[in-house]
């Protein structure tokens, strides 16, 4: 599947702008960002369920713009599951195939290894009112999976579900995606399940690309500023600082110390930027650890959460609120001054007025 350039306006306003991306067979693909930023728009131009304004839209190769959803060869599962309330769950999962006139012995064939697969064979005969809502959601992963297209789109499938859940069943629709082989495009405002489900995802602000790549690519070397906040949890720490160049290059913060920076090449000296730190790549330096004076710098805890298998620790830098995330259980005090280390290796620099990330080359 490709899409080139395809764009949706709604009166003069455009809401999804000159999208463009190849999406492989069989790979489990993602569109994520915050509400409005035209994702689900565009699953639902690839859908057919929205026509789309300019750009062009390709399924093997050809052209679909004109094509109703029934002839894309697709199916679809929808947020609020759209499962017909007076029908049971073993005629919800059959009915495209009934439509389709497709043989009954084989309907019995798909509904067998659907109902095995995602374990809800003794749930055939119930009324949606009866089921869960993870058992609602299972049925209509059903009645996708027994149409045996080979593209499925999944408008946030997961989002009315509790956090237990939801982990249970990413996991769930992952398995299923690869053990069927299909190609699916899934769209989230939820970084967490577009980082542990996707084979690559997108990344959409305002109507607008960002970024496009494997998860961990875009985690670790983000295009921009937006995508760095955006992705992790907590995100990315960030703070404006002055570049200076000469025979000690690096980044000078306001009331920090001096950050020697050499990789980074072809900045002028006194360009703004803005400096960027995972929080796990901040860690404490302890006595007797070997660590360059340089890459290391004192803080005043303002804060600490003990979450069991880690701790967040926050700090000030500069006027901003930064958090470390460490290891095991640390029981820091507010007021406490500590040092923190990290990797210069692990350091992002973005451009002050673009955000652009000025280590990444992007698509």
């Amino acid at each position: 599947m490709e899409l080139r350039r395809i764009s949706k306006m709604y009166g003069g306003q455009k809401v999804v702008n000159e999208v463009s991306t190849r999406i492989l067979p069989g790979e489990f693909f993602v569109l994520v960002g915050p509400s409005g930023c035209g994702k689900s728009t565009t699953l639902r131009m690839i859908a057919g369920l929205e026509e789309i304004s300019t750009g062009e839209l390709l399924i093997g190769g050809k052209p679909m713009n004109q094509v109703p959803p029934s002839g894309r060869n697709i199916s679809m599962v929808f947020q609020n599951y759209a499962l017909y309330p007076h029908l049971t769950v073993k005629d919800n999962i059959l009915f495209g195939l009934q439509v389709r006139k497709v043989d009954k012995a084989e309907q019995g064939k798909r509904l067998e290894r659907v109902a095995e697969m995602l374990g809800i064979g003794h749930l055939l005969q119930r009324k949606p009112k009866e089921l869960s809502g993870g058992q609602r959601q299972r049925v209509a992963l059903g009645r996708a999976i027994v149409s045996q297209h080979p593209i499925c789109l999944m408008d946030e499938p997961l989002s009315n579900l509790d956090a237990k859940l939801r982990g249970h069943m990413r996991t769930e629709i992952r398995r299923l995606q690869q053990e069927l082989g299909i190609t699916m495009i899934y769209v989230t405002h939820d970084q967490v399940e577009a980082m542990t489900m996707a084979d690559r995802m997108m990344v959409l602000r305002d109507g607008e690309v960002q970024q496009v790549g494997k998860p961990l690519d875009v985690y670790n070397h983000p295009a921009n500023l937006f995508v760095a906040e955006f992705t992790g949890a907590p995100p990315m720490n960030t703070v404006p600082a002055i570049w200076r160049a000469g025979d000690q290059a690096g980044i000078e913060l306001a009331g920090q110390q001096f950050l020697p920076l050499p990789m980074f090449h072809g900045i002028k000296d006194q360009t703004p930027v803005v400096l960027g730190l995972r929080p796990e790549s901040l860690q404490p330096a302890l006595e007797g650890q070997s660590v360059d004076a340089s890459f290391q710098f004192p803080v005043t805890v303002q804060g600490v959460e003990i979450l069991g298998s880690e701790t967040i620790v926050e700090f000030t830098v500069g006027d901003k609120l930064w958090k470390a995330k460490w290891n095991g259980q640390w029981h820091c005090k507010r007021g406490e001054t500590m040092h923190v280390r990290f990797d210069p290796a692990q350091v992002n620099v973005f451009d002050g007025e673009t955000g652009k990330n000025l280590a990444v080359t992007t698509n």
